[in-house]
């Protein structure tokens, strides 16, 4: 969008309907559009890279590319702009599939106003805007848990870990492949798997937890580390598992106990910011639950 005027490609092979669409336009109060048309989707591809767009209107069936692929071609080429899908009605199934396949909406010839496709216009670029800016977060936040000193792992409701970033695999002595998919028991002790037990049993009533855990690193020697564990859930309430955040101690447990609960009080405030960032990131681990955990970091 450049001062206040929204580009826009229709991609459409029937000259009836994109005359009756620049006449829809001008009904628009308000919104500036500058209308650009194509009547094939090789030629939309060509106006694409030329233009500076800010939304497509897309008729799936051209001459060149038929159906959905002539939507998953075209999202292919433009992730980043807003795709609204015009159909007839004996193609609105397909419509809808090409929705769930990432288009922001779609539009029946015929039934469309000038007042529901200006809204619909809204609304897809908006929609598509926090898309993006979700997309950017979900970068910054797997840098952040990348770069991290503290360890981050993901388990599932099994408590296999679907994810670990490089801090704690090299804290324990092994390489992130080599962890992942393994039971949290494989890294500590019987002691220690009763205490993850418990406290998971707290995390799946939705209840925060932080408590100190002995790992077992490669060598078989215990690492002390401060876990703070926060669950996840589907929307319907089911728990899929958890993830958790730690910090080596091992080298304060020989130090004064008054000295040792200083420093663990700062641990905790540390870890109140980081469960602010796990909050950030539970939205976008979630989305990718199915059965099992898809790792969003890799």
């Amino acid at each position: 969008m450049s001062e206040n005027i929204t580009n826009i490609l229709v991609i459409e092979d029937n000259p009836g309907d994109v005359v009756i669409i620049r006449e829809m336009f001008k009904d628009v109060e308000g919104i500036h559009f500058n209308l650009l048309d194509a009547g094939n989707l090789s030629d939309g591809l060509k106006l694409l890279v030329k233009e500076d767009l800010d939304l497509l209107l897309l008729d799936l069936n051209l001459p060149d590319s038929h159906g959905i692929d002539t939507f998953l071609k075209m999202n292919q080429n433009a992730p980043n702009i807003p795709i609204i899908i015009l159909t007839g009605l004996v193609d609105e199934e397909l419509a809808i599939k090409a929705v769930a396949e990432g288009a922001q909406d779609y539009l029946v010839k015929g039934q469309i106003e000038s007042q529901l496709l200006a809204k619909s216009i809204k609304y897809a670029m908006e929609r598509k805007n926090i898309e993006r800016k979700l997309r950017e977060s979900e970068e910054r936040y797997r840098l952040m848990v990348e770069k991290a000193q503290s360890g981050v792992f993901l388990m599932n409701s099994k408590n296999k870990l679907t994810y670990v970033n490089q801090s704690i695999a090299k804290m324990l002595g092994y390489t992130v492949s080599e962890m992942l998919k393994k039971h949290i028991s494989n890294f500590t002790d019987r002691e220690g798997e009763k205490l993850i037990h418990y406290h998971l049993d707290k995390t799946e009533k939705r209840m925060g937890q932080t408590y100190e855990l002995r790992l077992l690193n490669r060598d078989g020697i215990f690492t002390h580390v401060l876990v703070s564990t926060n669950p996840l859930f589907r929307d319907d309430g089911t728990y899929l598992g958890a993830i958790s955040i730690l910090t080596d101690i091992s080298s304060r447990k020989s130090i004064e106990q008054s000295l040792m609960n200083t420093l663990k009080e700062k641990d905790e405030n540390f870890f109140l910011i980081m469960e602010s960032m796990v909050e950030a990131m539970k939205p976008l681990i979630q989305n990718e639950y199915k059965d099992e955990y898809f790792d969003k970091f890799a």
